[in-house]
């Protein structure tokens, strides 16, 4: 059995350059602007059909291998070459005007989710000694996508589906395996646009050209549901609930109970997070019902309630050192 060293495994190909983004959409990704999460994902579609169509695209010889008739094809670059012809792919259509062939991506809007706590849990873990926490926050944002291709010709409408339909369907296996993501050398750079492993494609239609019906533009359109997923790590200084000051805790326990019964008892305005317990278990014990705690007793006799302080990261009790007692009541059981 032989181990390979890190620099002989091949990379993952990275045709999303961080160097080639505007740094608009860099301060998005960080700030969580979603209405860059929008652009980022069509930016990344546009990419990654370069890199399956230029010339110099990484994709490209594998490509070819699945699709040949599309190296009659060349990328927003004119072409000496007569047997090729150029396909303009852009995000914004009134950049294009009326070149053929073309293909424009467009969003249909967008569905927010949360995709899960994140590290908000997490973060009480990672918090520093002078109270500032470290969480993740990830948004989930699935984004309908449609690519609109307009030809002159049916034929080359015709040629523009088939080229969707292998750049969007298993073709990705051998290429981003349906993640578009930058390179994970970056840092900072915690995103990615999950294509779905289905897509939708429209039937032709075809239209005259400023009335003339002997120019016709031909479309069809691919849909398909992207997902978007953005992490970010914030700092940020908790402020407690509340400051546990003399009567803020209300502590509704009575001053007698029978030794025949359990005894509930609430507290209102819990600075949590707390623990409550009784200083003499041999008298009675204190325990959780649902929403509110209750009292066992077990012989006459009398014992105090105590709340305390426990710690946020670890639920353990605080240094008694600390004046970790915030509220406590002497009980009396009795016989009846």
């Amino acid at each position: 059995m032989t181990t390979l060293h890190r620099d002989e495994v091949r990379p993952k190909p990275s045709f999303i350059r961080m160097d080639s983004l505007d740094a608009s959409l860099i301060r998005g990704m960080q700030s969580r602007d979603i209405s860059q999460y929008l652009k980022i994902t069509k930016l990344t579609i546009q990419l990654y059909l370069e890199a399956c169509l230029r010339e110099d695209g990484i994709f490209r010889e594998l490509f070819k291998n699945f699709a040949s008739f599309s190296t009659n094809y060349v990328v927003n670059k004119q072409s000496a070459d007569q047997s090729q012809q150029e396909i303009q792919i852009s995000r914004y259509s009134e950049s294009m005007g009326e070149n053929m062939p073309q293909m424009i991506i467009q969003d249909n809007g967008y569905k927010y989710e949360v995709a899960s706590l994140g590290g908000l849990t997490e973060g009480w873990n990672t918090r520093t000694r002078d109270g500032v926490q470290i969480v993740r926050i990830m948004d989930v944002i699935t984004i309908p996508i449609t690519i609109t291709c307009a030809t002159m010709r049916e034929s080359s409408v015709e040629d523009l589906t088939a080229i969707l339909s292998f750049a969007f369907g298993q073709f990705q296996k051998f290429t981003c395996n349906y993640i578009l993501n930058p390179d994970r050398h970056h840092n900072g750079v915690y995103w990615e646009v999950r294509i779905p492993f289905t897509h939708q494609m429209s039937g032709k239609t075809h239209s005259p050209i400023h009335g003339d019906p002997r120019a016709q533009i031909w479309q069809t359109t691919l849909s398909m549901d992207t997902e978007f997923e953005n992490s970010t790590y914030l700092q940020y200084r908790a402020a407690p609930r509340m400051s546990p000051k003399s009567g803020a805790l209300a502590l509704a326990v009575p001053d007698k109970v029978p030794l025949a019964r359990l005894t509930p008892f609430t507290l209102r305005n819990i600075p949590f997070p707390i623990k409550i317990y009784s200083n003499d278990s041999r008298i009675a014990l204190v325990a959780t019902r649902g929403t509110h705690w209750v009292i066992q007793p077990k012989q006459l006799g009398t014992f105090k309630i105590l709340v305390v302080r426990t710690s946020v990261s670890t639920g353990r009790l605080i240094n008694p050192d600390d004046n970790f007692i915030i509220a406590e009541k002497e009980v009396r059981v009795v016989a009846r």
